[in-house]
């Protein structure tokens, strides 16, 4: 599926490049490299996120390049570290892009091949590691803001090589980057050793909500926790896996309310667990460790349904 996926970006001339809602280090590290590789050699370039790139990741190269609502004419739509297509939101018009190729790269075993192409290697430890192939693929050269932006996916979404997907074929790609000029230790610092003050007066609110119920540990963030703390971002910032790391827990989720009634639920695991088939049961998604969903609400109503459904896949499992 890569030489698939090779020959279509080679093809194309006008690309909108496409990362999911609530976006992380991965899906934004992915958008940025991939665009700035493409960008000198096509006539048109677009990167769009349905949800404003979160504060801890604007100190990547060109971040304010990538838009809300995209606009233009358009070849060939990518779909990158997206497991459904639902998961790219606002950003992909059915009405404008449906009778157009969408190619579909990602890493989650949860993808549901919803592309025209979909080339999906669930053993990638991220999606920025399967775009270092492809350009590897286009002979295009990695500079050093492109490898930046590469790196910093791997690194966050391996938080620090640190998940089971962590294998000495990542660990070579992260050299070759770094070799390439990504600043190994001011990503890694950036990535885990800084947050916004808003985003620290959040997580403090939602840990008194803390509660634990059985092996599973939750909590949750509302519209009025946002506001009184002056985090406007979409989703929990990361604190699903500070909740993860509770040695009482095998499971931790965060549910997080979202504009228009919606609830974000984010999921980690313990090795031994795997919480994605749950996430996919809801019409969500990731990987066995770290997977997720956006329902309807009330949060109420979520929350129950959702611990209901990871205490029985605890016991399944234990």
């Amino acid at each position: 599926m890569k030489q698939q996926a090779t020959r279509r970006i080679a093809d194309a001339e006008r690309v909108l490049i496409i990362s999911h809602v609530s976006p992380d280090g991965d899906a934004i590290g992915s958008l940025l490299g991939l665009g700035l590789a493409l960008y000198p050699r096509k006539a048109s370039v677009v990167l769009a996120c349905a949800d404003l790139v979160p504060e801890q990741y604007r100190h990547l190269p060109h971040w304010d390049w990538i838009v809300q609502a995209p606009q233009g004419e358009f070849d060939l739509v990518i779909s990158l570290d997206c497991s459904d297509l639902q998961r790219l939101g606002s950003a992909y018009d059915v009405a404008a892009y449906a009778d157009l190729p969408l190619l579909n790269i990602d890493h989650h075993a949860t993808n549901v091949f919803f592309g025209t192409v979909n080339w999906v290697e669930p053993t990638a430890a991220a999606t920025a590691q399967m775009l270092v192939s492809l350009l590897r693929a286009l002979d295009i050269p990695f500079t050093v803001e492109i490898a930046t932006c590469l790196l910093h996916g791997i690194i966050t979404d391996t938080l620090g090589f640190r998940t089971p997907n962590t294998t000495p074929e990542i660990m070579e790609v992260a050299v070759e980057l770094t070799r390439a000029g990504a600043p190994f230790v001011e990503l890694a610092d950036r990535a885990f050793r800084h947050r916004p003050l808003g985003t620290i007066r959040m997580w403090a609110m939602a840990l008194q909500r803390m509660q634990l119920e059985g092996r599973i540990v939750w909590s949750e963030i509302t519209q009025q926790m946002r506001q009184s703390t002056g985090y406007v971002e979409e989703g929990d910032a990361g604190l699903v896996n500070f909740l993860g790391t509770a040695d009482a827990a095998d499971i931790a989720v965060v549910f997080s309310e979202l504009d228009g009634g919606q609830v974000d639920v984010s999921m980690r695991a313990s090795p031994k667990y795997d919480v994605s088939e749950v996430a996919l049961s809801l019409g969500g998604g990731g990987h066995p460790q770290a997977a997720g969903c956006t329902l309807p609400g009330p949060l109420t109503a979520v929350r129950g349904r959702v611990l209901s459904l990871l205490e029985q896949a605890w016991r399944a499992q234990t």
